[in-house]
């Protein structure tokens, strides 16, 4: 039987940096809690984001937050891992030097935003629902930093922050989320040694597990899951990681299969 639900969600559940969540599927996580079911949704997005997103059923989840950095309920903080700082400094003073990008530092309960660009700040806190703090600098900051996010204009990742890319990742979880953003997490920071984390917490198995992803931050989470899905738009690695497939985000390809799970309990 399954006890556990974790998904991800831009490109996953809806389109990246969209809003447009079919409202029929909190009723569905409603019934599968009903019946026994956790649901943990495991993104990239800061937990204000995610509870922004998931109004409706915040106190019926898990966040799974920042690529896996952060494990939270609607109430408070469960589990979270930090970047060093000095790191964290060099990180930032090298990304800004590079043409279109732009960094959003993430705390524990917020995320911070140095963006002149008013459409971009706009975006980040109205389209995402992030709960961000505009600072001068960055590097003032004074918080918990668990996880830097790094946003390209020309949507171009792999390309423009190549160099950022070669220099850190033997040392930090450097992955893309999509052709917008570059996460960096600790280098035992991701989507599915969270899940483990909640397995263990909720004695769960991973036979007892099912899992939703279209990108590279998800292929972790593929392994925490016998029921592993990934959805028709996702990336050929992702879906290799898979053991099953389902329909598009847009086409609603979860909820599809969050639907014939419930007529099955």
């Amino acid at each position: 039987m399954i006890k556990l639900i974790c998904s991800d969600v831009d490109g996953t559940m809806v389109p990246d940096g969209s809003r447009d969540i079919n409202p029929e599927l909190f009723e569905v996580i409603c019934r599968l809690r009903e019946k026994g079911v956790q649901f943990a949704i495991a993104s990239g997005r800061p937990a204000s984001s995610i509870s922004s997103l998931f109004k409706p059923v915040e106190d019926k989840v898990f966040f799974i937050a920042l690529g896996g950095a952060i494990i939270a309920t609607s109430s408070r903080t469960l589990y979270h891992w930090d970047v060093d700082q000095e790191d964290m400094r060099r990180m930032v003073q090298k990304m800004r030097t590079v043409p279109g990008c732009e960094i959003m530092l993430n705390g524990v309960n917020r995320s911070y935003l140095e963006s002149k660009d008013e459409y971009f700040r706009s975006w980040i806190m109205d389209s995402y629902g992030t709960k961000c703090q505009i600072t001068e600098d960055l590097l003032s900051v004074d918080d918990q930093v668990v996880s830097l996010s790094f946003y390209h204009s020309g949507h171009q990742v792999d390309t423009a922050f190549r160099d950022f890319i070669e220099e850190w990742q033997d040392r930090y979880s450097v992955v893309t989320a999509g052709t917008m953003w570059l996460d960096v997490h600790r280098q035992d920071v991701n989507k599915g040694r969270a899940i483990e984390e909640l397995q263990d917490s909720l004695e769960v198995t991973p036979e007892e597990t099912m899992v939703f992803g279209d990108q590279r931050n998800d292929i972790e989470m593929m392994g925490r899951a016998f029921y592993s899905y990934a959805v028709e738009n996702a990336l050929p690695e992702v879906k290799k990681a898979a053991r099953f497939g389902t329909d598009r985000c847009d086409q609603d390809g979860v909820l599809k299969v969050l639907k014939e799970l419930l007529q099955k309990l």
